[in-house]
């Protein structure tokens, strides 16, 4: 039986509203299946996310590509402030102290290479050298017969030292020292303002001024190499010159944090006015963040603002590896931890000992610009083919880089250690 035009239109219709029903109900199921997922991936996208804030980690000598560190003096921090940090000393003469993004060096990278002077003077060929370079490696003599660095190498090689210490980067700064000693002054406390009504008086604030005495201290490191290796490599005058930096960056970490003042700069761990958190008679484990929270809590009590951590190695991973206790997820920060930034050194050990714990460590946190090195910028250096332990049977160079220092915390209670912190 035909149908009639009238009904295949009728038939038409009904099988185009039964189809589009089912595309409906069936693309209704499908969005809300992908709805679903996609707040599942959302979720645990903020969950790594809040893990994933800015954590920079320099782990204590880290491998150094010696190709690119001397070019590279740019810093990774740089800060929006460009008004220059200026100190004013006990007779009055101004000083600039410099930011970690600011530079000793005033020229270009290019103008010559560290590692190349270097070789130079101890190879004594001074071929494929610039007429800079050339002048560097052949000028200034120490006291001691040293070979003294003229004052724009010397920047180089601390800026270089700079860019590797963990302290420089969590915001420390820099002042170079024209003489041995430099005397400035430093806030104690806070002054207090207040309102009072007519004929009132003012009630005198609790705060002083009191002296910061830099003096200069000797800091060196002594290398050996092999003459046959310093020849062939042209290279390894980069090598040696990264070496020596990261060496002396080392050195600076450690005394800014944890110096004795004995034969060395005093530094935060030996700082009576700061604030302490201790994990307990034996120390503790870490399972949370809220000692941390309190330290920062500390800071912001003395009208500071805590921007940077500083810990060992195990103390960050422990960290990383906390979980939630209900779920097993990674455990999340709280906000004033994610706000920190993270910077890690081998520096800080991880056998104080604490009660009965043997195996302890420490943390600080704190508002680092305000931890300042007073620096002596010309570096000695001085080389040997002879001293030392079978030195020229060996065919080898000794050679040893001093320079001088200081380090002074200028505000004490804007610094909390805690202390204690075991596995």
């Amino acid at each position: 039986m035909s149908l009639t035009e009238k009904e295949k239109k009728d038939l038409a219709d009904e099988v185009k509203s039964q189809i589009s029903d089912e595309i409906k109900f069936e693309t209704k199921d499908k969005v809300e299946q992908i709805n679903t997922l996609i707040k599942e991936k959302l979720e645990l996208i903020d969950v790594v996310g809040k893990r994933c804030d800015t954590i920079e980690t320099k782990m204590g000598r880290l491998p150094i590509d010696s190709g690119t560190l001397e070019a590279d003096l740019v810093p990774e921090n740089k800060e929006e402030n460009s008004q220059p940090l200026i100190f004013q000393d006990d007779k009055g003469i101004e000083h600039k102290a410099l930011r970690f993004n600011e530079k000793l060096f005033e020229g270009k990278a290019e103008d010559f290479s560290v590692g190349k002077i270097l070789r130079a003077r101890i190879l004594g060929d001074l071929k494929g050298l610039n007429e800079f370079e050339t002048k560097a490696a052949g000028e200034g003599i120490g006291g001691a017969g040293g070979w003294l660095i003229s004052e724009q190498v010397s920047a180089k090689i601390i800026d270089l030292a700079r860019n590797l210490a963990c302290v420089q980067k969590a915001g420390a700064v820099t002042m170079p020292m024209e003489t041995p000693e430099l005397r400035l002054v430093k806030l104690a406390g806070d002054p207090s303002a207040m309102f009072i009504a007519e004929h009132g008086e003012l009630q005198e604030s609790d705060w002083s001024l009191e002296p910061i005495n830099l003096k200069a201290m000797t800091i060196g490191v002594l290398v050996r190499a092999s003459l046959d290796i310093l020849e062939d490599a042209a290279n390894s005058g980069n090598q040696l010159s990264n070496a020596m930096a990261a060496a002396i960056a080392l050195a600076v970490d450690r005394v800014a944090l944890l110096g004795d003042g004995v034969n060395e700069p005093r530094g935060l761990d030996h700082c009576e006015g700061i604030n302490k958190i201790s994990m307990g008679t034996n120390g503790a484990a870490l399972t949370d963040y809220d000692k941390f929270s309190e330290a920062i809590e500390d800071v912001a009590d003395h009208n500071g603002e805590a921007t940077a951590v500083i810990f060992s190695p195990r103390t960050f991973f422990t960290l990383d590896r906390l979980k939630a206790a209900t779920t097993n997820q990674p455990l999340i920060p709280p906000q004033s931890f994610i706000d920190l930034k993270k910077y890690v050194t081998n520096q800080i050990g991880i056998a104080d000992t604490q009660g009965t714990c043997t195996t302890a460590s420490k943390a600080f946190i704190g508002d680092f610009k305000n931890v300042l090195y007073g620096i002596r910028k010309n570096i000695e250096v001085e080389i040997t083919k002879q001293g030392g332990t079978k030195t020229f049977a060996k065919c080898e160079a000794l050679i040893r880089a001093r320079m001088r220092l200081d380090v002074a915390v200028l505000r004490e209670n804007h610094f909390t250690r805690i202390a204690g912190i075991k596995v």
